[in-house]
């Protein structure tokens, strides 16, 4: 049912397989068809977004098609009529009369314009009504997978932000500390060198002094016997 559904509304696209069918030869002669001014489309099977434009997608249609079959009301109404206009798809006559063609059929069964405008008009509120479920589970979608994760890049950025505020501090902390090193190391070698030749100058006075009490000794003992 939904496949003979999609068919009222979408044309399937076979123009590559029957390119493929028919002889090189005829290929010239083929005059090239344009198809009637109430032809929808074709559908492709694996739609392919331009831009942001949005693309006739092949699942979305299928859905909203289920839509309408499970809403289908009784007796000869839209959807019958449009059934009607599809069998007198490749008679040839001009739209104005395919209309009133399937519409002197419809009569038949004791069908007026009203019903048709109604009941067209119903199932536009069937579409309405799977329109604002989409935009429901669309925002909600939107939410989780967009705002949702747009509030954790500011999340982020503002860590990053503070991250590296924390970085520029303790690198300046760093540099000042490096700083101290350097003018302590500096202040060690100098006290180093102070306190080295300090004792150095200790041990040649000590020396000096010692070795002249030594001989003094030596003298006295010899020359005061």
């Amino acid at each position: 049912m939904l496949k003979n559904l999609k068919s009222l509304f979408i044309v399937e696209d076979e123009a590559d397989n029957k390119e493929t069918s028919e002889p090189k030869e005829n290929k010239a002669d083929t005059t090239e068809k344009k198809p009637a001014a109430s032809t929808p489309p074709p559908l492709p099977n694996n739609p392919v977004t331009v831009s942001s434009e949005g693309a006739l997608d092949n699942k979305i249609v299928e859905k909203l098609l289920q839509a309408i079959e499970k809403n289908n009301l009784d007796g000869f109404d839209y959807l019958e009529y449009k059934k009607s206009l599809k069998a007198l798809e490749k008679m040839p006559m001009d739209e104005a009369t395919k209309y009133r063609s399937a519409f002197a059929t419809a009569s038949t069964m004791g069908v007026t314009l009203d019903k048709l405008l109604q009941t067209t008009n119903f199932y536009i509120g069937v579409l309405d009504k799977e329109n604002e479920q989409f935009l429901g589970a669309f925002k909600n979608q939107f939410d989780s997978k967009v705002s949702g994760r747009e509030r954790e890049i500011a999340q982020f950025q503002s860590i990053i932000k503070e991250k590296s505020e924390q970085i520029k501090k303790l690198t300046e902390e760093i540099t000042k500390h490096q700083q101290q090193i350097s003018d302590l190391k500096a202040k060690v070698e100098e006290s180093n060198n102070k306190i080295n030749k300090t004792q150095n100058d200790f041990k040649v006075s000590y020396s000096h002094l010692k070795k002249q009490f030594e001989e003094d000794i030596v003298k006295m003992q010899k020359y005061l016997k």
